[in-house]
């Protein structure tokens, strides 16, 4: 199915309404994200890792929000922090479309996996992973007791 064309770019201050926009519209995401921070203070926390916080546009129109990492220090592999698409656009193959051009540009790389971790409470997010071509690797609890599901795309 042709969706149209995609583009991505830097997240800049200008794109920080749309960013609380698709925020608004995903309150899983904030609860089990952003919990309570102010939306820079959130992005803040993940100064440190490097990573990369984009805009995706179809035919010009912002739809999605993504931020990954190229080497997280607990494996030096990329792994996928967030991906929030836009609300009237959901349900449509954006978001499996945005995870196949960011791991066509890892795999470009010479990475061989792409990783997420999932809270292992979050179903629709784990299925939508899954349907995104994301396998299942294993469970991991974390420092304050949460399971997480570590999950892989492999870049081959």
């Amino acid at each position: 199915m042709e969706i149209g064309k995609f583009s991505s770019s830097k997240f800049t201050d200008e794109d920080l309404p749309f960013l609380l926009e698709v925020i608004k519209d995903s309150a899983a995401w904030e609860e089990e994200e952003k919990s309570g921070y102010h939306i820079r203070n959130y992005m803040a926390r993940y100064d440190e890792l490097d990573g990369d916080w984009r805009i995706w546009s179809l035919d010009g129109e912002r739809i999605a929000v993504t931020y990954h990492v190229i080497s997280s220090p607990s494996n030096r592999k990329p792994w996928l922090g967030t991906i929030l698409v836009k609300n009237d656009m959901r349900r449509k193959g954006i978001g499996t479309k945005v995870i196949g051009l960011l791991s066509g540009e890892l795999k470009n790389k010479g990475e061989k996996s792409f990783f997420a971790g999932v809270p292992e409470k979050r179903h629709i997010w784990i299925n939508f992973l899954a349907d995104a071509g994301f396998e299942q690797f294993k469970m991991e609890t974390s420092a304050e007791d949460q399971d997480f599901l570590i999950m892989v795309y492999p870049l081959i």
